[in-house]
C-alpha cells in the first residue's frame, strides 16, 4: 500500500510563484516594445499589443489596448504585477 500526502502549501507557493513569472515575462515584452515604437503611430503598436496578449492566450479590451499603445508611442514604461492568488474565491 502506498500513501501520498498533498501538501497544499507548497501546491500555493508553487502556483503563486508561476503567476509572478509570467507578469516579470509579460513587462519584460511590453518594456521591449516600449523600446521598439516609442513615437511610433498607434495603429503599428495596436497590432503588437494584441499579439502579445495572443500569445498568453490573453484578451485586451478595446480601451485598455488604446490605452496601453498610448502610453508605448510615449515611451512610458508599463510593469504589471501578480496578485496574490485568493483560494477562498
Amino acid at each position: 500500500m502506498s500513501s501520498f500526502e498533498f501538501d497544499d502549501q507548497a501546491f500555493k507557493r508553487i502556483a503563486q510563484e508561476a503567476l509572478e513569472k509570467v507578469a516579470a515575462e509579460q513587462t519584460a515584452e511590453l518594456e521591449q516594445l516600449r523600446q521598439q515604437y516609442t513615437g511610433a503611430p498607434l495603429d503599428a503598436i495596436r497590432p503588437a499589443l494584441q499579439q502579445l496578449f495572443a500569445r498568453y492566450d490573453g484578451k485586451i479590451t478595446e480601451s485598455d489596448l488604446s490605452e496601453w499603445a498610448q502610453r508605448i508611442q510615449d515611451g512610458t514604461r508599463i510593469q504589471l504585477t501578480a496578485d496574490d492568488i485568493d483560494w477562498n474565491a
